[in-house]
């Protein structure tokens, strides 16, 4: 049996899980701070057609979810703390709640990148970049040296039943 240290693969995730935080929580902030967009470049304009009148309610999902979310997420993927009360939206039982929400990470900031272009009817490379960044953070999070150091080897102590 494979010892459970670090992977690189592993270390590659939270550095870009960290990353993906940073640059969410600065767009978060930038657009909570001048909701007109005009900071980081973005045109009003942009919002028409949306529910939207300002970029604050997009600067604070953004900031919320893509940004302190995962900045979050970067100690337990460390240290792998057993938190029972955040473990209850793990689906995935058999594996390090820190794990599950990763893929939760990719997944949300995909579909974030994914309503932007539906909502605002346009496309750009950054976006790209971010989408595709979405989809690499859920590739790194199945990569089998990250599932084999996420995974729980003792379900019990999890309150889980090991699988059969």
């Amino acid at each position: 049996m494979k010892s459970k240290s670090k992977s690189a693969e592993v270390y590659i995730l939270i550095v870009a899980i960290a990353l993906e935080a940073i640059g969410a929580i600065y767009g978060g902030i930038s657009l909570m701070n001048d909701p007109s967009g005009e900071s980081i470049r973005l045109s009003i304009t942009l919002l028409q057609g949306t529910v939207f009148s300002s970029f604050l309610i997009p600067g604070i999902v953004l900031f919320l979810l893509l940004g302190f979310f995962p900045l979050f997420l970067i100690f337990p993927l460390i240290f792998k703390p057993n938190w029972p009360i955040i473990n209850g939206l793990n689906i995935y039982k058999s594996y390090h709640w820190s794990w599950t929400y990763s893929m939760y990470t990719g997944i949300m900031l995909s579909i974030w990148i994914n309503i932007q272009i539906i909502l605002l009817s346009t496309g750009s490379v950054i976006q790209e970049a971010f989408g595709l960044f979405g989809i690499f953070i859920v590739i790194l999070t199945l990569m089998p040296n990250v599932k084999r150091y996420y995974r729980i080897q003792n379900h019990s102590r999890h309150g889980i039943k090991p699988p059969k």
